[in-house]
């Protein structure tokens, strides 16, 4: 039995510091440390896989500036990586440190941010640089963000497929882009079209039962 002096409260177990307000306590020689609150790992996980991605991010942009050096464009494509990446880890670092409902959070970024970049092309002139570049890659950047969090955080397929879902039906989106001919470059909503394509075929095939159960909870059904 140890007491603290400071809270005036005896301890049932044997503790190097106080559980409440963190002064040393006083053990003797023939007593062995017994602590009865388990030991909780981090909710970070996988710490390797984050500086593979870390690197990847590194090792696009190197790309993208070299690429625009041997080929320059009118629009500074890099920068908009630059910046695009950047926005990314920013994104991350806040939903892992703000980690409740991390995929609701990033659905909901996504929606804020496609209408923003509409509002900002629309009052500058309207270049179509929000649906030839920005909304499709933020539509393939939403679900490689949402894919890492999951993996990082160790979360349930259940925790975060409906949104994944969700994003990925907004990723077919620039399908209209270019139906309606409102886009003269195209790559950037054909690779949008194609991952969140592919994003969806790997739903529902693998996570069918998953995806199920979680919209018959959510429309009580």
């Amino acid at each position: 039995m140890q007491y603290c002096t400071h809270c005036k409260v005896q301890l049932l177990e044997t503790r190097k510091h106080c559980p409440l307000c963190g002064n040393s306590l006083k053990i003797e020689p023939d007593q062995n440390i017994s602590e009865s609150f388990p030991k909780i790992d981090s909710y970070i996980k996988g710490t390797g896989k984050l500086k593979l991605l870390l690197f990847l991010s590194v090792v696009i942009i190197i790309l993208s500036f070299t690429v625009y050096s041997f080929f320059p464009t009118e629009l500074n494509y890099p920068l908009l990586i630059t910046l695009g990446m950047g926005s990314l880890w920013l994104d991350m670092i806040f939903l892992v440190k703000r980690r409740f409902h991390i995929p609701k959070k990033i659905v909901w970024q996504v929606f804020i941010l496609a209408v923003l970049s509409l509002f900002w092309d629309w009052n500058t002139g309207w270049r179509g640089w929000s649906i030839t570049y920005f909304i499709p890659f933020l539509y393939i950047i939403a679900l490689l963000l949402m894919y890492a969090i999951a993996v990082i955080m160790k979360l349930n397929s259940r925790d975060y497929i409906t949104y994944a879902f969700m994003s990925a039906l907004f990723g077919i989106l620039p399908v209209l882009f270019i139906m309606f001919e409102w886009v003269t470059v195209t790559y950037p909503s054909i690779l949008s079209i194609a991952f969140s394509s592919t994003i969806l075929s790997a739903i529902f095939i693998l996570q069918w039962d998953s995806i199920k159960l979680e919209f018959q909870k959510r429309m009580h059904i």
